[in-house]
């Protein structure tokens, strides 16, 4: 965003008509504060220091919904799993891991089931996960990335056909369809003008949006290599909405029309929520503040990287699903100094009562 600053004096030749001293203008308005919410649960802090945990996915339990997982990537050495209580189940130690996502009843060559990926830096490969009913999970082939770095990543369904969608610094965006675990062929590449991280695709309707970090939102009709131009839905520049960077992405999907685009505003640790249908319209911000948790020693999100929403009930503490956002200065509950990174986890209605949202048991959910 360029701004200009205004300043007090004369131009030469002109004093005379110039005021001896120009008022200075007055200094804008503060912005009015964000609806604030507090996470119910935080998870178990990742194993690297600093800049280590990103992004979020959600495994929902196919018999118990309240043994559902948060898949969580220390992008420094692998993979975590989470309960939802957000105690460590298992750690994968896979590589450089970024970004990571879930697809679940999916069939991948010979197999039928669900399936996580992520795009590893330490090889330049793509990596994926099968999750067997249980929810443990491993590691089952990878595939090599067509360029080098492979930096956010996101799965999805178009035609019904798993795809992984890796985006670049470079701004190139490649979509594999694999044929098995370790084996895929390029369908498409798209490309923005700069770096990009965050990613989601639609299923229902089709859509990939892709986060350009110093820019903004984009919604791509996804048509593979005949995608057409993409759509900015939101700019990077307001102070009150996406301030750069522009990090992870989610949606929470009502049914199979209606729910919400998420954004993490890394610049200004706030969340914008959008219309999932066309045009996306803007419905408002939050934050995730100090406070949360049974005892109010779970604190706030700042600087968030990757986030992950789902609308599925997951058991009584979580009828209408939840939002999960990494929180890039997480505090000790015991000392409340720093620790490690971790990933906290909303109760949507938190959200849904701070931004007057569209109740979600007015409708079926996919």
């Amino acid at each position: 965003m360029i701004s200009f600053r205004v300043r007090s004096g004369f131009i030469a030749g002109a004093a005379l008509l110039a005021p001896a001293c120009a008022p200075e203008p007055s200094p804008p308005a503060a912005p009015p504060p964000s609806p604030a919410v507090r996470a119910s649960a935080e998870t178990d802090p990742v194993a690297s220091a600093e800049d280590a945990a990103d992004d979020p996915a959600i495994w929902i339990h196919p018999e118990d919904p309240a043994r559902s997982l948060v898949l969580g990537t220390d992008k420094q050495l692998g993979l975590n799993v989470y309960r939802l209580d957000g105690v460590r189940a298992q750690f994968l130690p896979s590589g450089r891991l970024n970004n990571v996502d879930v697809r679940q009843a999916v069939t991948l060559g010979a197999y039928a089931g669900d399936v996580a990926g992520a795009g590893d830096r330490s090889d330049n490969t793509v990596v994926l996960f099968a999750i067997a009913p249980d929810g443990a999970v491993a590691e089952a082939g990878r595939f090599a990335s067509a360029i080098a770095e492979p930096y956010g990543f996101c799965l999805g369904l178009p035609g019904g056909r798993l795809t992984a969608f890796v985006t670049h610094k470079t701004g190139e965006i490649i979509a594999y369809e694999p044929d098995a675990f370790s084996s895929a062929r390029v369908t498409a590449r798209l490309k923005l003008s700069s770096q990009l991280e965050g990613c989601v695709f639609d299923d229902k309707a089709g859509v990939l949006y892709v986060g350009e970090e110093a820019v903004g939102v984009w919604r791509f009709e996804y048509a593979g290599a005949a995608t057409p131009a993409p759509a900015l839905i939101d700019r990077v520049g307001s102070e009150t909405r996406l301030a750069a960077d522009v990090e992870g992405l989610a949606i929470y999907a009502i049914d199979e029309r209606r729910g919400y685009l998420l954004a993490s505003s890394q610049g200004n640790s706030i969340f914008t929520v959008y219309d999932r249908e066309r045009p996306n319209a803007y419905r408002g911000r939050f934050v995730v503040a100090d406070g949360g948790g049974l005892r109010g020693d779970i604190d706030g999100v700042a600087e968030t990287d990757g986030v992950e929403a789902t609308s599925a009930p997951l058991g009584p503490d979580y009828p209408k699903g939840v939002f999960i956002a990494q929180d890039g200065f997480n505090a000790d509950p015991d000392t409340g100094g720093p620790s490690p990174q971790n990933f906290k986890i909303i109760d949507w209605r938190a959200i849904e009562e701070a931004l007057g949202l569209q109740p979600a048991e007015a409708s079926n959910r996919p």
